[in-house]
């Protein structure tokens, strides 16, 4: 069985901050959605000019998942902050908010279902719900340059998309971490003993 976990969430819900802790914990390596340096680049052209860059910026997203959830189970296992299962969630979004026309979207559906076709579940899908307040609290502390410029009422649809994604996921065991009830750093020795104790149960 591939050791394959993802982590998703909200902008700022602390989901590299988890996936670091649990890098060292399971001895897993983790396949963080900005290692690729071109991903900020688009991201900071995509924060300022939504209608111009969404639909590159997600078809970015989706190549980029789909490469990390291949070399993940080529190497039988991995971490990844944020995938592939949950990429749907922001094209949907800008195409409703306007950003991505239907063709766009229509195109970048088809290509994801094409995708998922070739793709295997993950072993475990860690949700981290988190409010908006404590999302932009965190993006206001990380200091991103290209996060600061968004309006906070942006943020509230994320939250809001993944809010309806979280009752819909079927594709894999889903654990579900409140990070504004519980602090990754300081109580992450809590955090890190719950998905332990959920990882051995599915590997039995």
């Amino acid at each position: 069985m591939n050791k394959v976990i993802c982590i998703d969430g909200v902008v700022g819900s602390g989901k590299t901050t988890l996936a670091e802790l649990l890098e060292k914990k399971l001895n897993l390596k983790l396949y963080n959605e900005l290692a690729n340096q071109d991903t900020e680049i688009l991201l900071d052209k995509f924060y300022r000019d939504r209608h111009r860059w969404a639909f590159t910026m997600q078809i970015h997203f989706l190549n980029e998942r789909f490469r990390m959830i291949k070399e993940v189970h080529k190497n039988r296992g991995g971490l990844l902050d944020r995938s592939i299962f949950g990429d749907k969630i922001f094209a949907s979004m800008l195409h409703e908010d306007g950003y991505m026309s239907r063709e766009e979207f229509l195109t970048y559906s088809t290509l994801l279902d094409n995708m998922l076709e070739h793709t295997q579940p993950p072993l475990l899908m860690i949700y981290l719900k988190c409010s908006v307040d404590k999302a932009v609290e965190n993006i206001q502390k990380r200091g991103r340059a290209y996060e600061l410029i968004v309006p906070r009422i942006y943020w509230e649809r994320p939250n809001e998309k993944y809010t309806q994604w979280h009752k819909e996921y079927q594709l894999s065991p889903l654990l579900a971490i409140d990070v504004d009830h519980l602090d990754i750093l300081l109580q992450q020795d809590l955090i890190l003993e719950i998905i332990g104790d959920q990882i051995k149960k599915l590997e039995i």
